[in-house]
């Protein structure tokens, strides 16, 4: 197959057996399927197509599906797609994503036609997921020095190469013009970087790699690179995970939580004054995502962190279940089981985890899961009267 392909699909649909929203499996479990990074753009506007990952003619390539249609186009070709990076553009004009780590691209979904916006230089590999400004002008990167990389196909070598420090630098580039310029640079495992939104000055990154061995996992920085600062301090037995940025740019938030402990703790970060303030408990979920103004969150209930280095002491119960968290009532509830097996899978850490987020009418949530055979993409409805539980 080639770009421009087109592949019906044959949805199914379900009733939960526990909450009784309907649920939408809209990839078949026979071929390997995946959404992108949570907080990466993947709906356009009006909710009616849908970017994901498929792997129908042998390789992971970027697909668009018309939803109601239930017909997905061809993207992209060939090998080495980040398919986990990808994003659309705000006004459902293209797609970017970086290719061969090496590569930036931006493909016109009109036409196809695809353009390199950045070459990563060659003794540099480009890591992670890189993310746009709100303008979508301008993106930040992870450079990894090509001397330090290794492809990190599995947990263990996770864990190797936080002890390596390798060289890492953060990156800004111009969308139009291709012009990159580093913005901060050090012998850590740098990931994660984040414009906030509608702030183009203010950067998140993270500081990667086991949750319990890294010296604070979030920090700040401006665009020009100065004023680096810690998020939070870690207390003893903390780790933090899975920041994001609020998409109307309030707050960062972040799940918390402590050795020998089962649930966790949903905080939000405001860069404007520096505080870190308790949202509400949650059940021992791993991704976190808002809707737009941070008044609603959707959590995939997961099991003992393997992003850990003790993963004894924080053994939990694994937990099955998406979760909606109500911000103002401080309360939740369960939406829908998404039984993945949170499994490496063909040389992927990441390819079965949920990566819950909402639909952009917050009807409904997306998600991976390989319950049914191969990592797959799912719609479950959003519960009409849900069974609060106070947090």
């Amino acid at each position: 197959m080639a770009k421009g392909m087109r592949v019906k699909l044959v949805y199914e649909v379900s009733q939960d057996p526990d909450t009784g929203v309907e649920v939408t499996r809209l990839t078949p479990p026979e071929v390997t399927c995946h959404r992108n990074y949570f907080y990466q753009k993947c709906f356009t506007q009006d909710g009616s197509k849908l970017l994901f990952a498929g792997e129908f003619d042998g390789n992971w390539n970027y697909y668009l599906l018309d939803i109601a249609a239930a017909e997905a186009v061809q993207l992209t070709e060939g090998t080495g797609d980040n398919t986990f990076g990808g994003f659309l553009s705000p006004d459902d004009k293209s797609l970017y994503y970086v290719k061969n780590e090496r590569t930036l691209l931006e493909v016109n979904l009109e036409t196809l036609v695809e353009r390199e916006v950045y070459r990563v230089p060659a003794d540099w590999v480009g890591y992670g997921t890189w993310v746009a400004n709100s303008d979508c002008t301008k993106l930040v990167g992870i450079e990894i020095s090509k001397d330090d990389w290794v492809p990190l196909n599995d947990w263990k070598i996770f864990h190797d190469f936080f002890h390596k420090g390798p060289n890492c630098r953060l990156l800004r580039v111009d969308l139009q013009t291709g012009e990159s310029a580093v913005i901060h640079q050090e012998k850590n495992w740098l990931g994660h970087p984040i414009y906030r939104p509608f702030d183009d000055n203010t950067v998140a990154f993270c500081h990667e790699g086991p949750h319990d061995l890294v010296d604070a996992r979030m920090w700040m920085v401006n665009e020009d690179g100065s004023n680096v600062r810690k998020v939070k301090e870690h207390a003893e037995g903390e780790s933090c995970t899975h920041e994001f940025w609020v998409p109307n740019g309030s707050s960062l938030m972040y799940v918390s939580y402590l050795k020998g402990q089962q649930g966790r703790t949903i905080y939000s970060y405001n860069p404007d004054n520096g505080e870190n303030t308790e949202v509400m408990q949650m059940p021992a979920c791993s991704h976190l995502m808002s809707n737009f103004d941070g008044s609603l969150l959707v959590g995939d209930g997961s099991g003992t962190p393997v992003d850990v280095k003790d993963t004894s002491g924080y053994t939990i119960d694994n937990d099955p279940y998406l979760y909606a968290f109500d911000v103002v009532k401080k309360a939740y509830f369960r939406v829908a089981r998404h039984d993945t097996s949170w499994a490496t899978f063909a040389n992927s850490r990441q390819v079965t985890h949920p990566h819950p987020s909402f639909t952009p009418d917050d009807s409904a949530i997306l998600f991976s899961s390989d319950k049914d055979g191969k990592p797959a993409l799912y719609i479950a409805k959003m519960p009409a009267n849900p069974e609060l539980i106070s947090a």
